[in-house]
């Protein structure tokens, strides 16, 4: 089967990492420009370039400035007065919040020509776990399976246990009986993804928060920790190739002879799979917190956002379009699939292992924070389309 041309829009913003941190007033700054708020870039090669034969002098007096945490623009403007944004930017982002002198910037990752992307890598590893969440009850003992075990003295396989006492969990054991074992027998290599660029100039800088659910506060709006991370916005729009071969998957199964049996021999088979995946995920998320948060402060503003994604998982048709989320600040249930939930030692296994210092918080949910940006926007959540 060819490579088939997929369109991808952002229904929130997506943020898939580079992995870099910039720092305000040394790596990047903000500017108004036409009474709107930007996050601007610092590009050291224009900079190079725009002071010519001084730039050895202002090497040194460019890390002073750093180190003391001077005012970068102040500096630009001693060795070039008539500087203007463009001449020293490597990039501008709309910037929908004020930004604090000791704010970080988690960045978007670019390809070499400067474009904001959507790995393929990103994009298959979402799927994965969309196939994964439909496929993972076809495991036997699968409550079992998912524990680490270990040999002990007498050569009789344990859990083994962290230094709290918690037993260890590795879903990658339960992807290994339905996928295959190693790289060279993975099934789901029958599933190809290119990656998704997007144009310049669709990146925002947006303030992410955390709802997070505290017994004596009615306010579930927790700003202790913000973050600014860059993302790519809301309606962007991209194509990525994407191809489900069929005789492949054909071929590595009966080679391999893995457990399980994957029910996508096509896009369309795909697509319905993830929608209805996406699905229920969301209307879970929206009965979840027509409990627990619509009474407080912050609970409402979030499930309104997740009807609304409801509402586009609704209207795709089916076997043409559906909606993935991926990517930073989706939450675990998203980024697991959640298919551990039903599992009989979910509470006293699963928790414990997923959540740090879990004796601290035992009386509370389980996820119990979500994350959004300070304008109650949810992030991560793409539309799909033949």
């Amino acid at each position: 089967m060819s490579m088939s041309n997929i369109k991808i829009k952002t229904l929130t913003p997506v943020h898939i990492g580079s992995g870099n941190l910039l720092y305000n007033n040394s790596d990047f700054i903000s500017e108004q420009i036409d009474d709107e708020e930007y996050l601007v870039i610092i590009s050291e090669d224009k900079i190079g370039k725009l002071l010519g034969n001084k730039s050895s002098q202002f090497i040194d007096l460019w890390l002073q400035t750093i180190i003391k945490k001077e005012d970068i623009k102040q500096f630009i403007s001693k060795f070039a007065p008539n500087a203007v944004v463009e001449d020293y930017a490597k990039r501008k982002i709309i910037m929908f919040s004020k930004v604090n002198p000791n704010d970080t910037l988690k960045e978007c990752i670019h390809n070499g020509m400067g474009l904001p992307y959507i790995p393929g890598s990103s994009i298959k590893g979402a799927i994965r776990t969309a196939i994964l969440a439909s496929l993972a009850y076809q495991v036997e003992e699968l409550d079992d399976k998912i524990i680490v075990k270990i040999k002990d003295r007498d050569d009789n396989f344990v859990p083994k246990k962290d230094k709290y006492g918690n037993i260890l969990v590795n879903a990658n054991q339960v992807e290994q009986k339905l996928f295959g074992k190693d790289p060279n027998s993975d099934v789901f290599r029958f599933i190809q993804v290119g990656d998704a660029y997007f144009e310049k100039e669709t990146e925002i800088a947006t303030r992410i928060v955390n709802l997070n659910i505290r017994q004596s506060n009615d306010n579930l709006q927790d700003n202790s920790k913000p973050q600014i991370v860059e993302a790519i916005g809301t309606e962007a729009e991209s194509e990525f190739q994407l191809k489900v071969s069929k005789e492949y998957y054909d071929f590595v199964k009966k080679e391999y002879s893995p457990t399980g049996n994957l029910p996508v021999s096509s896009i369309g088979d795909l697509f319905r799979l993830i929608n209805e995946h996406t699905r229920k995920l969301v209307e879970e998320e929206i009965n979840y917190w027509n409990d627990v948060g619509k009474k407080k402060t912050g609970g409402t503003d979030y499930i309104e956002e997740m009807q609304k994604i409801l509402k586009e998982i609704n209207s795709c048709v089916a076997g043409k379009s559906c909606v993935l989320r991926i990517g930073h600040a989706s939450g675990w249930r998203f980024i697991t699939g959640a298919w551990t939930e039903t599992l009989q030692n979910f509470k006293e296994i699963i928790v414990p292992a997923s959540r740090p210092n879990n004796r601290n918080y035992e009386d509370y949910d389980f996820p119990k924070t979500r994350r959004l940006d300070e304008d109650s926007y949810i992030l991560g959540f793409v539309k799909l389309t033949i």
